[in-house]
């Protein structure tokens, strides 16, 4: 799943985005959102997850084209992706850059690509045919029916990721029966259109999150329709026999159970995958969670606790395994 212009101005390319510390009220404000506009909802969400900032003078940078490399730091950011020293692609054009660690991160989870060379072109700005991969594969969006854009060259790279957000409501085009995936993207119609992604069922999708850190970690798919992931000690050529840890990120594929993680060792190897997982779903009791599950002395039973607003089962009656339940409101 993965993907493409002009040079940003040395404005654009110094923007500065936020670490991920997430909240929920509106706590920022920019000078040039105007009041009311389509945009401002998605800005100021983004905004008060940290995931974007604008240019530290107030200004968000309101009908600026948004570049790659900025892209590359909102979506990392997002999902709380991290590089990992990953070199499995070296690009000429991106040591020193200010979103060298984002770029190396996204391109690992395969959100991202550089072009047919060996440039990632950071400072290029965004196309829409660009933004519809992009989107596409980090919201892991479904093809739910086609589309009426006549400007989509047949066969084109981007076909399939359009007809996706199409179908999803993400974007209904520039009118006239026309997709328009050569036009830059502003920075506010990026914000916009992963606003869109990001609640495309009306509420925040957390399991594409999750699976999307899982991978970051370094867990591998083992079962892609119901999203089953796998880690273990040997990298992704080890089959699943080999895994010291499997995640169910649907559950019970949509019973009680949100999210289900099996642990099949005690390796030191385990620690720091499980206290980001649990970190991840229990935004401030993942560590009292991680103490629990890492008590040598853990009873041979079925506990269930009450943590961050879900019901939370630690089942070590036979192999050990935490289930989470779904949020309450």
């Amino acid at each position: 799943m993965k993907y493409k212009n002009v040079i940003a101005t040395g404005l654009i390319a110094a923007t500065l985005f936020g670490a991920t510390n997430p909240t929920h009220a509106q706590t920022k404000h920019f000078n040039d959102v105007p009041q009311g506009h389509w945009s401002e909802e998605s800005i100021y969400y983004l905004a008060d997850k940290d995931v974007i900032n604008g240019y530290g003078n107030g200004n968000f940078g309101f009908g600026d084209k948004v570049t790659r490399g900025q892209v590359s730091a909102i979506i990392s950011k997002y999902y709380g992706l991290q590089d990992d020293n990953y070199y499995g692609k070296n690009f000429s054009d991106i040591k020193g850059h200010m979103f060298e660690s984002n770029i190396k991160a996204v391109v690992h989870a395969g959100f991202m690509s550089g072009d047919n060379t060996d440039k990632f072109r950071p400072d290029d700005t965004l196309t829409r045919y660009e933004m519809a991969v992009i989107l596409q594969k980090a919201f892991g969006l479904e093809v739910k029916g086609n589309m009426p854009f006549s400007d989509i060259p047949r066969g084109h790279w981007a076909t399939d990721y359009i007809r996706a957000l199409y179908s999803n409501g993400i974007t209904s085009g520039v009118g006239q029966n026309q997709y328009g995936g050569q036009y830059s993207v502003t920075r506010e119609q990026f914000a916009k259109f992963m606003y869109n992604s990001i609640f495309i069922h009306g509420k925040e999708d957390k399991s594409s999150e999750l699976i999307n850190l899982a991978k970051s970690l370094g867990f591998v798919d083992r079962d892609v329709e119901y999203g089953t992931l796998g880690y273990n000690l040997h990298g992704n050529k080890a089959d699943a026999m080999s895994d010291i840890i499997t995640i169910f990120p649907y559950g019970d594929g949509g019973g009680y159970w949100n999210t289900i993680i099996s642990i099949k060792s005690r390796e030191s190897a385990i620690n720091e995958p499980l206290k980001a997982l649990f970190n991840q779903l229990l935004p401030t009791k993942g560590a009292y969670l991680y103490s629990i599950v890492n008590n040598p002395n853990l009873p041979k039973t079925r506990q269930t606790f009450e943590l961050d607003g879900r019901e939370v089962q630690v089942d070590n009656t036979y192999k050990l395994s935490v289930s989470f339940g779904k949020v309450k409101k």
